[in-house]
């Protein structure tokens, strides 16, 4: 017996796809510009002999750059998804269509499903076409690689899928044809921008903030699919002697999954919409306040910042610019809602959206939450990571000097800079201090949580530095921590690289301002002298004569310069192409082993040049 349900139209189907025949035409045409004609180019060129700019000619080179298409794929789809949306859902945009198509003798659920499929098609099947064509011609040019043009296949479909559906879905939620890529466009971003507004005022509100850490960060990536999507280390094809390697399909396989809930979720709107909404900013009636306080939160937030940058000013600025603004936001949502400008009888919802920032700064302002003066005890503590106490600068590679480690002395010494920063705070800045330095802050809690903590000016007293328990002394001992400085300036990578990894050291570069007036402050050695110059840096810093930082020197004049610059190459994995690491270490008046080498170089004119 056959159903009396039917979950599909044929002859709705036709007539949308020919209908909107110049969206599906366009992107069809876009593909076959950039795969197959480009394609039949190579071809020609191969045919021609036309010079020996690639060495396997230029249609093989042509197959293997097809993946790199998925760039662009990224964009069509962005683009494209949110017209085939608006062409599919533009009955619901007019009383008229909608009425007529409430008319039909098709239940709802075979005109969603039949809309749904005709726009989807208008992607998916150009795909198809240009995946087709390309892998004929590159049969016809004996360049078949499957696997580039499968990898791109997979990619366009994936994304189109996704953003495709994503738009249905905004269009379920609007009255309005305009509204639809409004909507579509904001939900792109949604995440990021929220979370990016929320960090921005939370920094200037509370002291020693530093984000919401990588948890969040990640969360928001994947609530940003063009950011995850579009980011060049995400979805990419890497083509290597021995093979190739895909990255990122099942990024694209986690959104396709994605794409199928939005598409249930639109199907399950679509039955409860109502005809009579057509023409509304917002059709569901119960996202209607969702609406309105979104608009007044995202405008404060937005919009205060914004106000405050330009007239500048503090925390009162800018409390004041975020109650403006979100009054003013929770207005004009209400005008779209209503179509209407008499809106002003609704001030109840502008003083629930006002009196929730005033809570909020109230919660911030007294930190009732204790976030700023919290610091954590030794014993809940498993691991530390310190970056900053950039103090004393030598201008080399020991400057900006990053640390994790479990060690109890360097969880010591990083409680101690965080109490200090935070009594600064309380108290102000203690009397004879050197300019601030920066200190970030992360613990690794044994409860398995993080704490994390960024301050931009940390008050020392250099005199203070031989006083046990004092901030000065503190970094003092980090100074003095010549194992961490070792892996700081990049000595230990660099060991590896020459020992276990095939590296070599390339070359040496001897800057010296004090060089004669008239002579090139700048030499270069190789071979076997940038080796002794190597073993000489090595002696000095593992006795203390060279890389060395003495808080109290926080103010010496070291603009001259007279450093060692080494450059050590060593294999790429990703690559044929040799990577670098350069090493610059600042040659001090301490550094004896060092210095007699120069000095030795320099007397035998031994390898040294003044130019490259």
């Amino acid at each position: 017996m056959r159903s009396g349900t039917s979950f599909f139209n044929g002859t709705v189907f036709k007539k949308t796809v020919l209908r909107y025949w110049p969206v599906w035409g366009a992107y069809s045409v876009i593909w076959l510009v950039v795969l197959p004609l480009q394609g039949l180019m190579m071809l020609q060129l191969d045919a021609q002999n036309r010079g020996t700019r690639y060495p396997n000619g230029y249609m093989q080179n042509f197959a293997q750059d097809v993946p790199d298409a998925v760039s662009l794929s990224l964009v069509l789809a962005v683009f494209f998804g949110a017209l085939c949306a608006m062409a599919v859902c533009s009955h619901l945009y007019n009383p008229r269509s909608a009425n007529f198509f409430g008319s039909l003798p098709i239940r709802r659920e075979g005109l969603f499903i039949t809309h749904y499929l005709a726009g989807l098609a208008f992607l998916m099947v150009p795909n198809v076409v240009i995946f087709l064509l390309t892998l004929l011609i590159e049969a016809i040019g004996g360049a078949v690689f499957l696997p580039g043009l499968g990898f791109w296949l997979a990619v366009t479909c994936g994304e189109c899928l996704f953003f495709y559906s994503m738009a249905v879905f905004c269009g379920m939620f609007t009255g309005h044809i305009l509204a639809l890529p409004a909507f579509y466009g904001i939900f792109n971003v949604l995440a990021y921008g929220v979370y990016f507004l929320v960090e921005a005022v939370f920094r200037q509100f509370y002291y020693g903030f530093t984000g919401f850490g990588s948890i969040m960060g990640n969360m928001v990536g994947w609530l940003t699919p063009v950011v995850r999507l579009g980011c060049s280390s995400s979805v990419y094809f890497w083509t290597t002697e021995d093979g190739y390697q895909m990255f990122g399909l099942e990024n694209v396989a986690v959104y396709a999954v994605a794409a199928v809930v939005l598409a249930v979720c639109s199907f399950l709107l679509y039955r409860v919409r109502r005809l009579e909404s057509a023409g509304d900013v917002v059709s569901v009636k119960c996202m209607r306040p969702v609406f309105q306080y979104g608009v007044a939160f995202c405008a404060g937030l937005a919009l205060g910042m914004l106000t405050t940058a330009f007239l500048g000013g503090e925390e009162p600025t800018l409390m004041i610019s975020i109650l403006v603004w979100a009054v003013i936001g929770c207005f004009v949502a209400r005008m779209l809602l209503e179509k209407s400008f008499r809106v002003f009888s609704h001030w109840r919802e502008a003083a629930i959206s006002a009196g929730v920032f005033v809570l909020l700064f109230l919660v911030v302002g007294f930190d009732l939450t204790g976030f700023e003066t919290r610091v954590p005890t030794a014993d809940q503590v498993e691991s530390v990571e310190l970056d900053g106490f950039r103090l004393c600068y030598l201008y080399d590679s020991g400057d900006h000097v990053t640390t994790g480690a479990s060690s109890p002395e360097l969880v010591d010494y990083a409680i101690l800079l965080h109490q200090a920063a935070v009594d600064q705070m309380r108290n102000g800045r203690p009397v004879g201090t050197a300019p601030g330095t920066t200190l970030r802050v992360t613990y690794h809690l044994k409860n398995g949580g993080e704490l994390s903590r960024w301050y931009d000016d940390l008050r020392v007293v250099p005199g203070e530095a031989d006083q046990e328990g004092t901030p000065a002394w503190a970094i003092q001992q980090v100074y003095d921590d010549r194992e961490l400085y070792w892996k700081g300036y990049g000595f230990e990578w660099a060991e590896r690289m020459l020992n276990e990894e095939g590296g070599r050291l390339q070359e040496v570069m001897y800057e010296n301002d004090g060089r004669a007036e008239g002579v090139d402050p700048t030499l270069y050695y190789g071979g076997a002298d940038a080796m002794a110059l190597y073993e000489a840096v090595k002696e000095d810093f593992r006795a203390g004569r060279i890389g060395v930082r003495r808080v109290e020197d926080y103010d010496k004049d070291r603009w001259d310069r007279n450093n060692l610059s080494f450059s050590i190459a060593y294999p790429s994995e990703y690559s044929d192409v040799d990577a670098y690491l350069n090493i610059d270490i600042r040659v001090q008046d301490t550094a004896s082993s060092t210095l007699a080498v120069l000095e030795r170089l320099e007397t035998e004119g031994a390898g040294g040049r003044s130019t490259k």
